[in-house]
């Protein structure tokens, strides 16, 4: 057997090399052990049924194989290069996206906190009125009261007198004396309401608040995953707006999920089950396509807008409308030019439903099993206007439920948020 030293002393031979056990020549090489052999070692038991040939082509062979293998090198050299240019890019980014993020929370967090605090200026504002309102009437119901013990004071006074005169003077002054009798028998008016209105003020403090805070707020069925912009998009702070810009973003880092070459981002809410809706604001943009895709949709290839692509959307191209079907079918809606285009996704009937939001008209409807989860899909090549994903407004109702049992005045509140959509 060959040792290692031995393999490495003689990979490539000379004229003069020969075999350690059988004193010939080392003419072949087996390519089963990547050894030089001598044409006694192939019948043997260890090469036996090997593959050989000569050494002169092996060399010649090997040396052809090296610099295949160096080129291969090179090539991943050049790849790891990429990879560790774009890690470094995403690493800078990383550390971008963080501190705008936290900017934008802070700023967020800031108007709920100036909320809070006018909210609780105007809450003890309107207590301190109410303070001063009662205090005021309580101080003035305090000086009737005095004026009436004065009044009675006075009264009994002269009634104490009058019982010491004679009868001609008592019968002058008896007259006078009952009306002022009367008079103090008049009961001061009772004060309903005195005291400070606590329900009114603390009770249900945190729900009242939080009811009034949900005025100012907006939900958005769908927010857009930024993440998945392609270079040519911009995609607002909120999350909410997409603008087409020709002039890419060379900073934004190439990562797996960014779409290129086409102008897409998704949705970042996954459809697994249920329904889902949501309505795109597309006044004036010129070129667009809505809809849903797979969640496994190529980002960095070509593809066709089908079905058969896991892409389920609508398109306007050149002012005509298309379903993207294989092949895409016009649509013909006549004069309508919709500017809110609604769309809703039955994940058990298989439907994603295409709708002119404004007048309530259908305008198309895909049909479909899916069997992999689905995410919304924008994609625009129009510089002069963004689409929008327009946000709903936040309503409370509180819905009263009996409770079983004996007490029968016992309810089970249920708050429901309902979202009125723009």
């Amino acid at each position: 057997m060959w040792s290692v030293r031995g393999v490495c002393e003689t990979s490539y031979p000379g004229d003069d090399a020969v075999c350690d056990h059988h004193g010939q020549r080392l003419s072949l090489f087996c390519l089963d052990d990547l050894l030089p052999v001598c044409c006694e070692c192939v019948p043997v038991h260890t090469h036996d049924g090997h593959r050989v040939y000569p050494v002169e082509e092996a060399v010649k062979d090997c040396r052809g194989e090296l610099e295949t293998l160096i080129s291969l090198l090179q090539q991943g050299v050049l790849k790891c290069a990429v990879i560790k240019h774009t890690s470094e890019s995403v690493f800078h980014h990383i550390q971008g996206q963080a501190e705008q993020t936290e900017k934008q929370i802070k700023e967020e967090f800031e108007k709920l906190h100036l909320f809070l605090r006018e909210e609780e200026e105007a809450r003890r504002a309107a207590l301190r009125e109410e303070e001063e309102e009662k205090r005021e009437r309580m101080k003035e119901k305090c000086s009737e009261v005095e004026e009436m013990m004065e009044f009675i004071s006075d009264t009994m006074t002269q009634i104490e007198r009058g019982l010491e005169l004679d009868d001609v003077d008592f019968q002058e002054m008896y007259q006078d004396t009952v009306k002022r009798i009367w008079k103090c028998q008049t009961k001061p008016e009772k004060f309903l309401g005195s005291l400070i209105d606590l329900p009114e003020h603390v009770g249900n403090l945190r729900f009242k608040v939080w009811e009034k805070m949900l005025e100012e707020a907006s939900h958005s069925s769908v927010t857009l995953d930024s993440n998945t912009a392609s270079a040519s998009l911009t995609v607002s702070p909120g999350l909410n707006r997409v603008l087409y810009s020709p002039m890419q973003c060379p900073s934004l880092p190439n990562v797996p999920e960014r779409f290129h070459p086409y102008s897409s981002v998704l949705g970042s809410e996954l459809i697994l089950s249920g329904r889902r809706s949501w309505i795109v604001d597309v006044t004036d943009s010129t070129n667009w396509t809505l809809g849903v895709a797979e969640v496994s949709i190529k980002r960095k290839e070509t593809y066709e807008a089908c079905p058969e692509a896991g892409l389920w959307t609508i398109s306007l191209r050149d002012d005509q409308y298309y379903a993207m079907t294989s092949p895409c079918e016009r649509l013909d809606l006549g004069e309508l030019r919709p500017r809110r285009i609604g769309m809703c996704v039955d994940w058990e009937s298989g439907s994603v439903c295409f709708t002119d939001s404004d007048c309530d008209t259908h305008l198309y409807t895909f049909s479909q099993t899916f069997s992999k989860p689905l995410l919304p899909y924008f994609e625009s090549i129009c510089s002069e206007k963004p689409m929008i994903l327009l946000q709903n407004r936040v309503s409370v109702i509180i819905q009263e439920e009996e409770v079983a049992g004996d007490d029968k005045d016992n309810y089970n509140h249920t708050k429901v948020l309902h979202l009125n959509g723009n």
